[in-house]
């Protein structure tokens, strides 16, 4: 019979973006964050599915032996569809945070052709190629999907990620998910506005850093703290 996947853990996008206790959405099948949808295959979802509903990484050979689908099995697969349960949606706001930019993974799956990563057999040069296609794409939405969602029918509340950082050598050091966007700090215990100075390099770590992330219209994301 024919069916349409909506796989829980990369499907569902009323699932929280990731663990983190000020992360509104659920959680019981996992998190979804935009990298999820993207990293779907259809055909073959064993191959994507790298973690538990915790998060934590799965044993390599945790899906030996299972059944694999047969073509007789993907000529039944006419679709895939990514819902948006409402037990979370308390505000249009919530709506927009938990669709966006999610979305934007769900439809390159269902849209595009098989691409290279997914269909070729050795781990290393899948990865390999998964690393490149992942790059256009967040290349691709930060900087010019999600700023032209800015604009549109009155601007999308979509979610700004929040800064990822680490202390190395007496180093703090931080990175985004998505181009596009810029890290600001304050060293004073204040909240990061668009004015305060832009995160370059690295920071010493003696020191409690704030780190907050901006779209290029000007609006934050939630601020994260490095405290040692």
């Amino acid at each position: 019979y024919k069916v349409v996947l909506t796989n829980v853990t990369n499907m569902y996008l009323d699932l929280a973006y990731n663990q983190s206790f000020e992360e509104i959405g659920q959680y019981w099948g996992g998190y979804v964050d935009v990298n999820k949808p993207f990293t779907f295959i259809p055909y073959n979802y064993y191959k994507n599915q790298t973690e538990n509903e915790q998060g934590k990484p799965l044993s390599p050979n945790y899906f030996n032996g299972k059944v694999q689908l047969t073509d007789v099995g993907k000529s039944n697969i006419i679709g895939i569809q990514s819902p948006l349960w409402s037990e979370v949606i308390t505000s249009a706001d919530r709506f927009e945070y938990l669709l966006l930019p999610k979305f934007f993974g769900v439809a390159e799956r269902a849209w595009a052709s098989d691409p290279a990563w997914a269909i070729e057999p050795d781990a290393a040069k899948s990865a390999g190629l998964y690393n490149k296609a992942w790059s256009v794409f967040v290349t691709k939405i930060g900087k010019t999907e999600l700023p032209r969602l800015d604009k549109y029918a009155g601007g999308f509340g979509y979610r700004i990620p929040t800064a990822g950082f680490i202390s190395e050598n007496g180093q703090v050091k931080a990175n985004v998910q998505l181009p596009g966007f810029t890290i600001r700090y304050t060293t004073d215990g204040t909240e990061p506005t668009n004015s305060s100075n832009e995160f370059k390099g690295t920071l010493p770590d003696t020191q409690p850093v704030n780190l907050r992330i901006f779209n290029q219209a000007g609006r934050g994301g939630r601020t994260v703290k490095f405290i040692k």
